[in-house]
Parts: C-alpha cells; sequence; structure tokens
C-alpha cells in the first residue's frame, strides 16, 4: 500500500520575511490552521522558514535566535490535528545548525536512530549560507555525537507515515533514505533564483513519493539582494511531477493520487522568466525601503532604456521620470530615442543640459594653484579624460540626487555586469544610485531582454528599436560619436564570454591557458564564444594584448569600483563580487 494514502501532505510555498521569526510564525500557524480545517495531515514548510535566508553575522547576538525558538514552541504546541515539518536554525553546543524539525500532537518527533530531535543541514560549497559565523554542518554534528553520519538523517514516524526529511538537497553519500523504510521523502529548500543553474527537484526513488518544498520572498546580504525562487515540487511513484509556480506563494496538496493537470514546468532561464524576476525583486525593494517614486538617467542608450521600462512597470509610469543629461558630445540621435522611450512609457520627461556646469568645473580646477610650506606651487589643470569623468559625474551627484530630492524619490543606477566586470564607469557618477537591478546581466542579455520586453511584455515597440540597435557609447568625447559609429571600446559578444569565464565560472578560467588557447584553438571551448575570433583578433599579439589590457582592468581599480557600487540584485549562482569573496578575489597563474 502507498503510505502517502493514509492522509495528504501540504506543501506550503510561503513568502520568508527575512530575520522576522515572529511574522513568519504567524504565517505558519494560519496556514497550519488552514490545513487543519481541510483535513490535511502533514504540513510542510521550506527551509530556513523561521527566519530567512540571513548572513552569518545577523546571527551573532542571539536575539534572531531566541525568536525562532519561541516560534517553534508554538508550532509544536499547535500541532495538534495535524502535523508538521519545516526548517528552522538550532542551536547546538553553542553552535548553529541549519536544521529540520517536525512535531506532531503537541510533541515534538526525532528521528528513529538520531540522537538529536532535529535533522541538521548537509552543507556544501554550494550551500554554505553561514558565512563566517559559525554554523555547523551535518558532518560535525555527527562527530560529535558519535554516531555515522546517517542515523542523522533516519526516517520518523509522522502522520501515519515513515517519513525522511531534510533541509537542502545534499543527503549524506551513498545513503538512500527509500531503502531505511522511509515511505514518503521531504526536502526542504529555500534557494535564490540563479539564471545560470537549474532549480533542484524532489529526489528519485524507486516507487517512493518525494517532495521538495521551497521558500519565496527576497533577501540582502546588504550589498546583495536575492530573491528567493520557490520552485516547490512533488513527485509520485508514476513518475508525474506536480509544480508550484515560481517567486509567488502557492500550496501543493501532494496525496495519493497525482493530479491530471500538473503546473506546467517553467523555463526559469527564459528572458520573460528573468523579467518577472527583476520585475518582482525591484517591486519588493521599493516596499521594503517605503519608496515609490523612481528617477532614471535616460541616455538613448539600451541600459537605461532596460532600467526604464522595468520601473515603468514596478513603479507605475506616474511615479517615474527620465531625464536626459546632454553635453556637447550626445547626439541628437541619443536625446530623440530617450524622450521616443518616454512617451512611449507615458511617464514624465526632462532634460537638464550639463554642459555649463563641466566648463564651471574645468574652469576652477584649471585655475586651482596649490602651495606648501616654503612656497612651493603647484598648477593643476583637467585633461580631456579627466573632463569625461566630471560628465557622468555632474549627471549623477548633482543632477540625478537634486530631481530624486525634487521629485521625492531615488534614481538608478543601470551599470551592467560588463561594465563592472573592467570599470567601465565612473566612481561616484554612472556607478551611483539606490539599487543596481541590472548588475548582475552581462551586455548581450541586457539586449535580450529589451527585446523580450517588447515582443512579449508590451506587445510592441515601447523600447526604441534604435536603442537596441544603436551602438553602445558612454558619449562623453569625440571619439565615443555614435552617429559616427564609435561607441565603447568591448565587443560584447566576445568579452562578455571572457569575463564570465573569469567570474561565474566554478574553476576560472586563467589568463595563461586562454593565451595559449589562441594558438590551440581552444578558446572556444574555455569561453563558450561560438564566433571565429580570428576575425576579432587577427594574430595572437593583438589577441594577447587585449587580454592582458582586460585582465588587468579586471584586477584593478575596478575592483574598488565594484565595491562601491549599489546594492545589486543577484541572477547568477556567482554574483559579482559584492559578497560572494571568490568572485572579488584575483585568479592565481597571471599572465606575464
Amino acid at each position: 500500500m502507498n503510505l502517502i494514502s493514509t492522509g495528504a501532505v501540504r506543501l506550503h510555498q510561503m513568502t520568508i520575511r527575512q530575520g522576522d521569526p515572529d511574522a513568519n510564525t504567524r504565517t505558519i500557524l494560519a496556514l497550519m490552521a488552514r490545513a487543519r480545517a481541510d483535513g490535511v495531515r502533514v504540513a510542510v514548510f521550506p527551509e530556513l522558514a523561521l527566519s530567512g535566508f540571513m548572513a552569518g553575522q545577523d546571527w551573532l547576538d542571539g536575539s534572531c535566535l531566541r525568536a525562532c525558538e519561541r516560534g517553534l514552541a508554538r508550532i509544536v504546541e499547535a500541532s495538534q490535528g495535524v502535523a508538521v515539518v519545516l526548517g528552522t536554525v538550532a542551536a547546538y553546543r553553542g553552535r548553529l545548525v541549519g536544521a529540520a524539525v517536525a512535531a506532531e500532537d503537541g510533541l515534538r518527533v526525532t528521528p528513529d536512530e538520531s540522537p538529536l530531535p532535529f535533522v541538521p543541514k548537509l552543507l556544501t560549497p554550494q550551500n554554505r549560507f553561514d558565512g563566517a559565523s559559525g554554523f555547523l554542518c551535518a558532518g560535525a554534528v555527527a562527530a560529535m555525537e558519535g554516531v555515522a553520519l546517517h542515523t542523522l538523517f533516519s526516517p520518523f514516524k509522522l502522520g501515519g507515515m515513515s517519513v525522511a526529511a531534510w533541509c537542502g538537497q545534499a543527503l549524506p553519500r551513498g545513503y538512500d533514505p527509500a531503502r531505511q523504510g522511509a515511505g514518503l521523502l521531504l526536502c526542504l529548500d529555500t534557494r535564490p533564483y540563479t539564471r545560470d543553474r537549474p532549480l533542484g527537484g524532489p529526489p528519485a526513488a524507486d516507487g517512493v513519493p518525494a517532495a521538495c518544498c521551497c521558500g519565496t520572498g527576497v533577501a540582502d546580504t546588504g550589498k546583495t539582494l536575492f530573491v528567493l525562487a520557490g520552485g516547490t515540487q512533488a513527485r509520485w511513484p508514476d513518475g508525474r511531477i506536480g509544480h508550484a509556480p515560481l517567486l509567488h506563494e502557492a500550496v501543493l496538496d501532494f496525496a495519493a493520487r497525482p493530479p491530471d493537470e500538473a503546473v506546467a514546468r517553467t523555463d526559469h532561464a527564459a528572458p520573460r522568466k528573468v523579467i518577472e524576476v527583476l520585475e518582482h525583486a525591484c517591486r519588493l525593494q521599493l516596499a521594503r525601503l517605503g519608496l515609490s517614486r523612481v528617477i532614471v538617467g535616460a541616455s538613448g542608450g539600451i541600459d537605461s532604456a532596460l532600467t526604464a521600462a522595468l520601473y515603468s512597470r514596478v513603479a507605475g509610469p506616474e511615479n517615474l521620470l527620465l531625464v536626459n543629461m546632454p553635453s556637447r558630445h550626445n547626439s541628437s540621435t541619443t536625446i530623440s530615442l530617450a524622450r521616443r522611450l518616454a512617451v512611449n512609457l507615458g511617464c514624465y520627461y526632462t532634460e537638464v543640459p550639463i554642459q555649463e556646469s563641466v566648463e564651471l568645473t574645468r574652469r576652477q580646477i584649471d585655475a586651482c594653484v596649490c602651495e606648501r610650506p616654503g612656497g612651493k606651487k603647484r598648477e593643476l589643470s583637467l585633461s580631456d579624460f579627466a573632463v569625461e569623468n566630471v560628465q557622468a559625474r555632474d549627471r549623477s551627484g548633482r543632477v540625478l540626487s537634486a530631481l530624486a530630492s525634487a521629485f521625492g524619490g531615488v534614481f538608478t543606477c543601470n551599470a551592467n555586469k560588463s561594465e563592472c566586470t573592467v570599470g567601465y564607469g565612473t566612481m561616484y557618477g554612472d556607478i551611483a544610485g539606490f539599487f543596481a537591478a541590472l548588475a548582475d546581466l552581462w551586455k548581450v542579455e541586457v539586449w535580450e531582454l529589451a527585446r523580450c520586453y517588447n515582443a512579449e511584455v508590451f506587445g510592441g515597440e515601447i523600447i526604441p528599436q534604435g536603442s537596441i540597435e544603436i551602438v553602445p557609447s558612454a558619449e562623453l568625447s569625440p571619439a565615443q560619436n555614435v552617429d559616427e559609429g564609435k561607441g565603447d571600446p568591448l565587443v560584447y559578444a566576445w568579452h562578455d564570454r571572457l569575463f564570465a569565464a573569469w567570474t561565474e565560472r566554478p574553476v576560472p578560467a586563467t589568463v595563461e591557458e586562454l593565451a595559449r588557447g589562441y594558438s590551440e584553438c581552444t578558446v572556444g571551448e574555455l569561453t563558450g564564444y561560438p564566433g571565429d575570433l580570428r576575425a576579432l583578433f587577427p594574430d595572437e599579439a593583438s589577441f594577447r594584448g587585449d587580454l592582458t589590457r582586460m585582465w588587468q582592468l579586471y584586477n584593478g581599480l575596478a575592483r574598488a569600483k565594484r565595491l562601491q557600487a549599489p546594492p545589486v540584485l543577484s541572477l547568477k549562482s556567482r554574483t559579482f563580487g559584492f559578497d560572494l569573496g571568490a568572485a572579488q578575489l584575483p585568479i592565481l597563474n597571471e599572465f606575464v
């Protein structure tokens, strides 16, 4: 007999509020009451359902842990008439452990062979959410208890079933709970959305139903905002799978018979889904900060156009102001594209020329005379290159910040991941703003999402096609004249692949092997670049020259710029260095 036939199991894909165990406890208790009224036997909740996905340092004062313990006690007491399984953080010998906890009839339920009242998480390099806070993994706990690791994951009786439950995707190597008699497998997971890595699902076990219960919401570690993806799934022995929708709260009943019409699985990496994640994150971020009005510096280019399209849907056109800030280097082409975008979106628009203020700054600096004791003097002047940075800082530090105050809102950072990699942005200038929604998107992905917005979201050309097709350019000098086809020095189809090989691969490509790969024709394998590299670099010397230059930029001032950038929305498993130190550290084996 299928053991799950004795009663229904309900998977709750709940929105988890970061660092607010009291609110999460109230949510769980309300959902348990509803499940009890519906005749559900076992109510299942995600990993970290009480605390949320938190940075390690947030645990140090112990207040959140105490709140989790209070909430868990209330949940255990409420497990009369409905059993419960949830993920939390438990105290163990003065340390912290990510844990799966079960209760029924007002009592904690202990795994059959385990000496512990919880199942500790088996931390792996991919899911170490603990940072430097000293969380223990299951292996360490087993060693401290003097028991075999697999005993901590043994099944337990719950709701008339033999259940194996744990947090995260990983189980001890070689351990199969189904072979230990488990009639239901429950994986509790809460992981950030990542475009480059498929979402996990329930484990496959012959003849045994399995489920993965996940949470939704947002979490941050100060510099990085994560969207908790959801992705709750149920797998029946006949192979059929039920899915809860990504990102949103949902319940999935896991009964003896699978549903005739399961929710179709969403392609998590599709451009339309990435847009949904972007909008969801920005909407929640504005709400968390108590903000409603947004200003976007609209250059007429693609990054600001995509940002404007995003916030027109998140904040509404009535709360969105686009501002074009031309200098003498800005073309009528890009100015007209910015105006057209505002008309298409139905939002506010204005123009604030900056040439006069830039010239004032240049005159003031050129007139500066610096003196040292003893009468030594030094005259200063701004180079043409320095004036490029003056323009960028004038736009953000002066115009956008002042407009944000006048409009009663905040201004955005429009930087993409390509620019952040090599520092193609001005510190305190265009690398400024309240939030960097695009900073984990390569330039080629920005174009991809812009086309998707027009085709699948707006159903027409809202983002002007000219903004998509125009050569990318900062328009800060005559050398960047878009009407003459001049622009950024990056070939994005190639450089995005190169930068990803440095920053997003589990084992980064070294400059040495890339340089060697030109003559060995292995660069395509190392980077995934599908084009003809020799069309860009006709000889090895030109390739090495570009490679060396980009490497030096990546590990030079760009590092400081990345660290000083606004909070970033994470869309990849290796969000660019802001809180994941491994992505920020220099790669060994430098090219000489």
